[in-house]
């Protein structure tokens, strides 16, 4: 089941009935939300900014549990390192497999996507836009590099680091080439905007200023809040995010 990959597309209405081939997003969702409230705020203001958007289920999320009565992206957290990095390197996978698909579309215009995540999708997003070069460009919310640090520092995954004898050693080898941070010299020139929270301690802003450090040519904005009130700025994040992919896009 969980190698079955669902993904949700949306294409402008106006651009279906002109026959228009609209560039488009890919968004990446967070971990173990129950619901998509948060991305498809994000997927109606690109729409009204005339882009396509696909957002895609990641393993072990939505149609993807495997089980109805498990939480959307529980199981995600393996107990071992070498299934944490399977199933990052999945979610990696999945997103480019995604790309081909928006690629070959004919509702859309395929050399024109970006790349958009939040938290888990950030992450997620940043390794896959660090050895795909398809993407023109990418919008990461609450993101952060250093992977081996953040997941022992982070307060959702550090009790759980030690609760299952996960070390830095044993993810060193299991999350060899993923990290952004692995690509920075083939990175430089990308053009990606990152918004971090200033007392962020699921992403700890250590690791939100080493995402910057793996897209030397990114700009980076600090909000205030956490990780989860940064909800409140969903006021003017999605309009904002949307106007710089869409400037990207050429939209």
């Amino acid at each position: 089941m969980n190698d079955t990959v669902w993904g949700h597309l949306y294409v402008p209405r106006d651009r279906v009935a002109s026959r228009a081939r609209p560039p488009a997003v890919l968004i990446l969702p967070i971990m173990a939300a129950p619901n998509a409230w948060i991305e498809m705020r994000f997927v109606h203001a690109f729409l009204r900014r005339g882009l396509a958007v696909l957002w895609l289920e990641m393993p072990y999320q939505f149609h993807r549990r495997p089980n109805p009565t498990i939480p959307s992206g529980a199981v995600f957290l393996a107990r071992s390192a070498s299934r944490l990095g399977k199933n990052f390197r999945q979610s990696r996978a999945d997103a480019g497999r995604a790309l081909d698909v928006l690629e070959g579309s004919e509702l859309l215009d395929g050399s024109r996507v970006g790349v958009f995540g939040i938290s888990l999708g950030a992450l997620v997003g940043s390794s896959l836009y660090s050895v795909d070069p398809r993407p023109s460009g990418a919008v990461f919310l609450l993101g952060g590099a250093d992977m081996i640090d953040l997941v022992h520092r982070s307060t959702m995954t550090a009790a759980f680091m030690k609760m299952a004898g996960i070390s830095r050693a044993d993810l060193k080898t299991a999350w060899e080439g993923l990290d952004p941070l692995e690509y920075r010299e083939k990175n430089a020139g990308k053009s990606v905007m990152l918004i971090n929270a200033s007392s962020d301690r699921v992403i700890p802003p250590e690791n939100g200023r080493k995402l910057k450090e793996a897209f030397p040519d990114s700009v980076q904005r600090w909000v205030p809040g956490g990780h989860y009130t940064a909800i409140l700025h969903l006021l003017w994040m999605p309009a904002y995010a949307a106007r710089r992919m869409a400037d990207v896009l050429g939209e």
